[in-house]
């Protein structure tokens, strides 16, 4: 069951499910595709459960789908007067219709809870499926500190674009980070996190490990080469970016989050990992969209064991 007329491809498609997260989720895909250049879908999903099966609630279901659509669709259009807006309501699973759309869209963005979410509940379920199902780079908007959503100013133009680089299967990310700086005209930091095992200490505190050792010495020495050679081609494809190369000897999970404070977007690859229970995202991807004090982009690379 549909309504409107599907965006074609390659441009950006926004989740909206009535809550206030969907509401500035569907600011920041106005941005984006002002930004871009491009038009912006609004897509809405809705399921019946058991006990919703009767023909007048789904009725309602489906109008207040489409009364919500039309909402968004000129508070999108009174953001970015001249912006190409098209909607569109499925009956079927928000996360299936989702991972759908990102087939043919350019940028997919949701917000970051859902209208099932709670306080304390940093990420909706259907943004943290999407994570690792996505086909193309999936935005979730930020919340602010009390867990409210963020709200963009300027078309997203404030603020650096960080990016981690674990290794050579974040290029995508890494080309990503780069475009989105230079749309933004926005500084980047390129980040790679790297942590030695702790050294046992039966009991006690675990003992750091000395910067002159030399397996720290040639670890670091190799971060620094294999970071280098990942922004260089970058560097010469993109040369009006300014860009700042760091590695940090420390735990990738916090790093990405602490570092995430004063960015306007936070790139990320997400290597979909495959187990009994489906695909998985990993820990770095995981807390950053769990915690990340700005807005996310999480860009599908290459697969990773």
């Amino acid at each position: 069951m549909t309504s409107g007329t599907a965006a074609a491809a390659g441009q950006v498609v926004c989740g909206v499910d009535g809550s206030d997260a969907a509401r500035h989720a569907v600011d920041w895909a106005a941005d984006e595709a002002a930004l871009r250049a491009t038009g912006l879908e609004l897509l809405h999903a809705w399921e019946p459960k058991a006990f919703q099966r009767h023909d007048w609630y789904g009725e309602l279901l489906h109008d207040a789908g489409v009364e919500a659509l039309q909402h968004y669709a000129e508070r999108a259009r009174t953001r970015r007067p001249g912006l190409t807006v098209t909607t569109d309501i499925v009956h079927d699973k928000a996360a299936a219709v989702l991972e759908e759309a990102s087939t043919r869209a350019g940028l997919l963005v949701v917000g970051r809870r859902g209208l099932g979410g709670f306080t304390g509940l940093l990420l909706g379920s259907v943004s943290r499926k999407m994570a690792g199902r996505s086909h193309c780079p999936l935005l979730v908007a930020p919340m602010d500190e009390t867990g409210e959503p963020g709200v963009p100013t300027g078309g997203g133009l404030e603020g650096r674009i960080l990016v981690g680089v674990a290794d050579a299967t974040c290029t995508p990310a890494l080309h990503a980070a780069f475009e989105e700086a230079e749309l933004r005209h926005a500084p980047l930091h390129a980040v790679h996190a790297w942590s030695l095992p702790p050294v046992p200490s039966f009991g006690m505190q675990s003992l750091p490990v000395p910067a002159d050792d030399k397996a720290f010495t040639a670890a670091q020495r190799d971060a620094e080469s294999m970071l280098s050679l990942a922004v260089a081609p970058f560097r010469a494809e993109f040369p009006g970016v300014e860009v700042t190369a760091e590695v940090v000897h420390r735990p990738p999970v916090g790093a990405i989050v602490d570092l995430s404070d004063g960015a306007r977007l936070t790139v990320v690859a997400t290597h979909a990992r495959r187990h009994d229970i489906g695909r998985t995202i990993g820990d770095v991807t995981y807390s950053a969209l769990h915690h990340a004090r700005s807005a996310v982009l999480m860009v599908p690379s290459g697969p990773r064991a």
